[in-house]
């Protein structure tokens, strides 16, 4: 029998432990034929593209744009109108960044964006018909891709493995297989914030929180992290609560890998100290009455005192980190980006055109550390108004719903956000997983045909 929504809700405690796993087999058993097959091949994807270096690169992006052609075909009829309206205005904003590339004799330069521009919406279109009772299964997914990645960012870091860590201003940082810290940031931090949704009883979630916990301290990337705390604003209170244990333990296991990433020695004692750190995280448990009264009158201050303590333990790092060099490269890049779109202002110069920046700065930059600037200055500003109405109309789509459905808006907060700081979604992989998010935070379709065949007044 169809395990609905309502009979998840009645599992006994027990049980609901388990259903995130449960889940799993749910998308490929109530939900059959092209459905079943474009989720294998979608996760199938996303996690090859994401250890083959985000797809960044032209032959594995190429790879990309053509699963993600075949997907939209195949799942695009059979979607709701409000899915085609967003699909097409994304497909309208690729188009256009083709035709800019072609316009100026320039074609090869539409990948990698315009990949992931489609990867995105092959993405959304597939998750978004993951039914009710399968969304915790894909939600399982993509947090156990973030953590597998971040369990490899973490042990490279200790054991100073290049280039899934990277050394940079004399500190070693978390690059995992994106071999990119701030994008690994961006992974992480939304896998994070999905995990946070899901059902924090499965051992499983704990453990892929604590991870990507950890791996998101561990890139040290201001970006991602300022990212990430602007979509937790719509994580609920409750959901945060939960998994706070494996969340503390995950930040506290990045701090120490951010403590010790100064240097070229290995640090064998801290991939220990870090593994206990995250099972004490995965195996602690909240008691049932929650946190007492004298507990909540001593938090504020020792979370103050302990932060004193961090800061003051890790202040070589945090200067490194906060130091205006790379800023003022940004701003630069940011002017030169502008100067580009002022020399063409509707059509723009073409997708991803060299930088001139100012000598002080060095001579040139490849991409503008803004994917809004970069497509206004690659496409114009028709490309700049399509890119604004692909984004007005999936987050028209959107629904807060439940927690996961919060927590994956949150998420595609912090992708929307991170692009103002970065050229992230140059990275096909980063786009596959942007449409995840995308597909998580909507309405599944199913509920659209419950909705309408549940008489009015009756309980949900």
């Amino acid at each position: 029998r169809e395990l609905s929504a309502r009979d998840v809700v009645r599992l006994p405690a027990r049980d609901r432990g388990c259903s995130s796993i449960r889940s799993i087999g749910a998308i490929t058993s109530t939900n059959r034929g092209t459905l079943a097959v474009g989720f294998v091949v979608l996760s199938c994807l996303t996690t090859a593209e994401v250890v083959r270096q985000g797809a960044f690169y032209r032959p594995d992006s190429f790879v990309v744009l053509v699963v993600a052609i075949g997907l939209v075909a195949v799942h695009l009829r059979d979607t709701d109108a409000q899915s085609r309206v967003a699909a097409a205005a994304l497909a309208a904003g690729a188009a256009w960044w083709l035709v800019a590339a072609a316009i100026h004799g320039r074609t090869d330069s539409f990948l990698p964006l315009g990949a992931s521009m489609l990867g995105f919406l092959a993405s959304f279109l597939v998750v978004r018909r993951v039914g009710v009772a399968g969304r915790a299964g894909a939600g399982l997914v993509m947090a156990t891709i973030g953590g597998g990645a971040a369990a490899i960012g973490v042990a490279a870091c200790a054991m100073r493995w290049y280039p899934l860590a990277m050394p940079s201003q004399n500190l070693w940082r978390l690059a995992t297989t994106i071999t990119y810290s701030d994008a690994a940031g961006l992974l992480l931090g939304l896998a994070l914030l999905v995990g946070m949704g899901l059902e924090v009883r499965n051992p499983l979630v704990r453990f892929d929180v604590a991870l990507c916990a950890a791996g998101l301290v561990a890139t040290q990337s201001r970006g991602a992290v300022l990212a990430v705390l602007v979509g937790a604003v719509l994580v609920p209170i409750g959901a945060i609560r939960a998994a706070r244990w494996p969340l503390l333990a995950g930040l506290a296991a990045g701090l120490l890998v951010v403590g010790t990433s100064s240097g070229n020695a290995r640090q064998p004692v801290v991939a220990v100290a870090v593994a206990a750190l995250l099972g004490v995280g995965v195996l602690a448990r909240a008691s049932a009455s929650g946190t007492g009264p004298r507990i909540r009158r001593v938090l504020p201050g020792a979370t103050l005192a302990l932060a004193a303590v961090v800061v003051v333990a890790l202040h070589t790092q945090i200067e490194r980190r906060i130091e205006l060099a790379s800023t003022s490269d940004r701003v630069a890049e940011w002017h030169a980006a502008l100067d580009q779109w002022r020399s063409s202002i509707w059509t723009g110069v073409g997708p991803d055109v060299v930088l001139h920046v100012k000598p002080a700065q060095g001579s040139y930059a490849y991409f503008a550390h803004d994917e809004y600037l970069q497509v206004a200055a690659g496409g114009g500003l028709v490309g700049e108004l399509l890119l604004l109405a692909a984004a007005g109309s999936v987050a028209a789509a959107t629904r807060r719903r439940d927690a996961l459905s919060s927590c994956a808006a949150g998420a595609l907060v912090a992708f929307a956000v991170a692009a103002l700081f970065d050229f992230d979604w140059h990275l096909a992989a980063l786009g596959l997983l942007g449409g995840w998010v995308a597909g998580l935070a909507t309405t599944p379709v199913d509920a659209h045909v419950e909705s309408r065949a549940r008489p009015i007044g009756a309980t949900p």
